[in-house]
């Protein structure tokens, strides 16, 4: 199947999607922001998915005079010869997560060096340091729970700092005597850079009834020393004065290279940018809307970028991205055709090891049953499995949340 203007939707959708994920590699991102750090010793440390590759930035620019410690998830790793790279768990901490903040912590307090700090998404359970009225036991069960609830990462990430001694800024009190630089490579919708990794260096005030109403509505029972230290901890952080953050990439820096390349292609491009955030159904009902709306501009390229939710229902494999996909697939408009990639940057889209899939709709005739199954048992991973459209990338080394491209042409005849 080929849309108008011969473009075949597999590799064009593919190659797309490379542009997106080569805008945003770390290690060429960090680079601008630490010119003149050169010929002087600094502290690296770091936290996330893209931690490790943007270390590997910072000793490609400073060389040896760039020494600490980085975290980031197993098969985030690089290959880094001065700054440490340590692993541990997600989404849900673990003790690895724990010992490598405590080694965090220990570096802050040795140095006197300016420190550079290396924060990406995945760093809310990579750094972990639990409140002290809360097990790791108990917070990895909490935020299991608000996982399968399909909750926001900007709600999540607010649980995540008001059960944590380290996050909502408290991270940098250790190094309170030393300036800090920032970087921040942004997975939050509307970039809220605070919500970044739940802010280790960004202080904020813990909403403790957010927090609270977020584990009522999820139904998470909590002990009362729990809530009790909740609501102890609604006091705003201490603002460090030697902390400069900088934003540094974001789903934007992917639409904007993929937007620039598909009108080399002679598309029309409507982005909508990358703040989008519901569920995935919801998001599957935007992009549709929209898609009626500008029929008749067609053929056309819809690019978005955000965080599509899902609630777990069922016992299957796949991932909001995937899930979006099958929305979109299950209304197809009269008359028109569509060719849909969504992925997670980070290269995981749920829990079956695949980044997200694309399909075109000459692929999902008579398909109707086979989707609606998926959807109910949330097993998009099963669906586009069988078609051969799942999308291996593996660890990407980067995170910007998830990158939406829909082909839109009308039926020939």
């Amino acid at each position: 199947m080929t849309l108008q203007m011969d473009i075949e939707p597999e590799k064009f959708l593919l190659t797309l999607m490379q542009k997106a994920l080569d805008a945003v590699k770390p290690e060429h991102l960090v680079q601008p922001y630490i010119t003149d750090l050169k010929s002087q010793a600094i502290t690296v440390v770091g936290m996330g998915k893209a931690a490790a590759h943007m270390a590997l930035g910072v000793e490609k620019t400073l060389g040896s005079a760039a020494q600490g410690i980085v975290v980031v998830p197993y098969g985030y790793e690089a290959g880094c010869q001065w700054i440490k790279v340590r692993s541990a768990a997600h989404p849900l901490p673990d003790q690895n997560g724990i010992d490598a903040t405590i080694e965090i912590i220990e570096t802050l307090r040795a140095n006197d060096n300016p420190v550079l700090a290396l924060v990406s998404g995945g760093g809310s359970s990579l750094c972990c340091g639990p409140a002290p009225f809360i097990s790791l036991s108990e917070k990895q069960s909490i935020i299991a729970q608000l996982l399968a609830k399909g909750t926001p990462i900007g709600l999540l990430n607010q649980v995540r700092a008001t059960l944590s001694s380290i996050k909502g800024g408290r991270l940098a009190a250790f190094a309170a005597n030393q300036p800090v630089g920032a970087l921040v490579l942004s997975d939050v919708p509307g970039d809220n850079l605070a919500m970044v990794a739940s802010g280790p260096f960004s202080a904020f005030r813990p909403d403790a009834k957010a927090c609270l109403a977020a584990l009522n509505q999820a139904k998470i029972g909590i002990p009362e020393r729990v809530q009790r230290g909740v609501l102890a901890k609604s006091t705003k952080s201490k603002t460090q004065s030697n902390v400069q953050t900088r934003l540094i990439g974001s789903g934007a820096t992917a639409l904007q290279a993929a937007e620039s390349w598909a009108k080399t292609q002679g598309l029309q491009v409507h982005s909508f940018g990358d703040a989008l955030e519901g569920s995935a159904e919801q998001l599957a009902g935007f992009h549709l809307q929209k898609i009626n709306q500008l029929c008749n501009q067609s053929p056309l390229l819809l690019l978005s970028g955000g965080e599509a939710n899902v609630e777990l229902t069922g016992s299957g494999q796949g991932g909001p991205n995937r899930h979006f996909l099958a929305h979109l697939a299950q209304t197809t408009p009269k008359g028109m055709q569509l060719a849909a990639l969504a992925i997670d940057t980070d290269g995981r889209d749920g829990s079956d090891g695949e980044a997200g899939a694309w399909f075109a709709s000459q692929g999902i005739k008579n398909r109707s049953a086979a989707i609606k199954r998926a959807l109910k048992d949330c097993d998009s991973g099963g669906f586009f499995k069988q078609l051969r459209t799942n999308i291996h990338t593996g660890p990407t080394g980067t995170n910007v949340n998830d990158f939406r491209a829909i082909l839109v042409s009308k039926q020939p005849g």
